[in-house]
């Protein structure tokens, strides 16, 4: 009788609680991009020839921020730090992501999740060249010294 009670009174007040229990957590936190619910982003190939850095941003919504970038020829990206949590992926190539005092490994294995406001710099293998994705989670300013 205890038990048919217990879980009488467990139904109702997960009911008076509009279905809470019931649904999933990413329903209650997942943030919307603002722009199309699904689409189909051009990432860099292999690189050719131009500039020792290049940068471009693939997507900028509220939510998240990707940007591609390309380090040519050994080209080091400088110490810098975001504001938001950061995942760096390299789709090509590899090399060391220096995040304050720690070196760790980066290639199409391996990425590198950051906390908001660690300064880093990203050192390609030595003469290589080294294709980053950069995931952002939010829309935050970099700071580059």
């Amino acid at each position: 009788m205890m038990h048919l009670i217990l879980t009488t009174t467990f139904a109702v007040a997960a009911l008076s609680l509009g279905g809470c229990a019931t649904q999933s957590a990413a329903q209650h936190h997942a943030a919307t991009l603002g722009g199309p619910v699904s689409r189909v982003v051009e990432l860099p190939g292999t690189p050719g020839a131009g500039e020792p850095r290049e940068v471009r941003v693939v997507v900028d919504e509220p939510a998240l921020k990707l940007a591609s970038i390309v380090l040519r020829g050994g080209t080091v990206l400088p110490t810098h730090h975001s504001v938001v949590p950061v995942t760096i992926m390299a789709l090509r190539g590899s090399g060391i992501v220096v995040a304050r005092t720690e070196r760790l490994r980066l290639d199409p294995t391996h990425a590198v999740v950051l906390a908001p406001h660690v300064p880093h710099s990203v050192e390609p293998d030595a003469g290589t060249d080294l294709v980053l994705l950069v995931h952002h989670l939010g829309r935050g300013e970099e700071h580059h010294p």
